[in-house]
């Protein structure tokens, strides 16, 4: 029981899905940043701590009622395939 609270916590962070942050930035940030990623004039970001916080803001600003994990997938997905942060 005690090891079941313990670990409880760590259940929620699942590891980043790539393959579904590109389904979510194709289906809803490539109709402003177009394919490949285009920033349309915004300074770029440094980290992925900087990306993710963007990612959120259009998410909130656009209401698409993202959950964390897709925040997670697509800061991963556009990372791998348009900024390489180490972190």
């Amino acid at each position: 029981m005690l090891l079941t609270i313990f670990f409880m916590p760590f259940a929620s962070i699942a590891t980043p899905n790539i393959a579904d942050g590109a389904l979510l930035y194709e289906e809803s940030c490539a109709k402003c940043h177009h394919a490949p990623y285009q920033s349309l004039g915004w300074e770029e970001m440094s980290n992925k701590i900087e990306l993710s916080h963007m990612i959120k803001a259009c998410s909130n600003h656009f209401q698409l009622e993202w959950n964390q994990q897709d925040i997670k997938d697509t800061t991963e997905y556009l990372n791998a395939e348009f900024f390489f942060f180490d972190k």
